[in-house]
């Protein structure tokens, strides 16, 4: 919480930043009465009780504007994101994507009109509509925490349609393709890389990965904190993937990290050995993710149990993983088999 009095044009005003994140500037006629509320307020917010939220509504504050929104996003980092977010690295990352475009903006001067140039640029950088979805997505809910915070009426990001996405429909990641892609990946990559497709985790659990969570004892890795819905689960190690942590001397935070400058990768820096990669062995489409779809698969092939496959995978329900892997199962393949076969008996009879 901060409290400023600036004698500005004949008034003074007292701007202030709650302690619920919520700023309201307020104009006084004189230095006398702005030195009095202000000293209300200073007392109030000192207060554990909770007093300042009565005061705000007596004095009837409005929330006020004219932060800057890279001012405002450490704000909501510091209020929002690190008590209720479990991927710390994953909002940093998209919320310093925001902080490059729109940082030195007003927060309440961003518009429709500029949230579309903003897309226009990530468009031009090549990205797929999936990323620059999910730039907008974190662009909405800053917004909308403004909104709720009373630096914002409304939420520009309301009225911008997100971008249209290729769904996977679930054919299968040909290995070859991914042998052919790895061929041509940067070396001090391949690590991280390997330990994807070996153990179909998701790039951000990799990157975010730190040593306390290998057992090395019984080669199996443990996620928790970092995986997408914050449900623990453990993961088998082939092989591979110890060598690829074998790899990685423990220099840095995380298990994986850049070789050369020591530090732990991020979402998008990972990103970009891949991007090349991909591109050098003609394979442009071939996606990150792709790797864990063919882990699913695999398993799936083998006969894996669903149940044991969701476990493993992270899933939210076993009927998600049905839905994309269930129709890969020998079981289920034998099914359709018969299903076939009765249905010729059935009209020859």
């Amino acid at each position: 919480m901060s409290v400023k009095i600036n004698k500005n044009r004949g008034y003074w005003l007292i701007d202030t930043i709650w302690p619920d994140g919520v700023r309201t500037r307020t104009k006084m006629p004189d230095e006398a009465t702005a030195d009095k509320i202000n000293k209300k307020i200073e007392v109030a917010c000192a207060d554990e009780v909770r007093i300042w939220s009565k005061l705000r509504k007596e004095l009837k504050l409005e929330g006020g504007k004219g932060i800057l929104f890279r001012e405002f996003c450490d704000l909501y980092w510091k209020l929002h994101v690190l008590p209720y977010n479990r991927r710390l690295d994953t909002k940093k990352s998209l919320l310093n994507i925001l902080k490059g475009h729109f940082g030195s903006t007003p927060i309440d001067a961003i518009t429709p009109q500029g949230i579309a140039k903003f897309v226009a640029s990530r468009k031009s950088e090549d990205l797929n509509n999936k990323t620059i979805n999910r730039n907008l997505a974190a662009l909405h809910h800053v917004l909308g925490w403004a909104v709720k915070k009373g630096y914002l009426e409304e939420n520009p990001a309301e009225r911008i349609d997100h971008l249209r996405e290729i769904e996977w429909v679930g054919e299968r990641p040909d290995e070859s393709v991914i042998d052919e892609v790895f061929a041509k990946l940067d070396p001090r990559a391949l690590p991280v890389f390997t330990f994807i497709r070996e153990t179909g985790c998701r790039k951000g659990e990799a990157i975010t990965l730190e040593r306390s969570q290998i057992d090395f004892a019984r080669a199996q890795v443990v996620f928790h904190s970092n995986t997408k819905n914050g449900r623990s689960r453990q993961v088998p190690l082939t092989e591979s993937a110890l060598c690829a942590i074998a790899a990685m001397p423990a220099q840095a935070d995380t298990v994986f990290y850049h070789p050369d400058t020591l530090r732990s990768w991020t979402s998008d820096g990972v990103s970009i050995p891949w991007e090349r990669a991909r591109k050098a062995a003609a394979h442009p489409k071939l996606r990150i993710h792709d790797m864990r779809h063919a882990f699913g698969i695999k398993l799936a092939e083998e006969g894996c149990p669903m149940h044991y496959i969701s476990e493993v995978m992270g899933h939210h329900s076993i009927d998600f993983t049905r839905k994309h892997y269930a129709r890969f199962s020998p079981d289920s393949a034998s099914r359709s088999v018969l299903r076939v076969l009765e249905g010729r008996k059935l009209r020859q009879g």
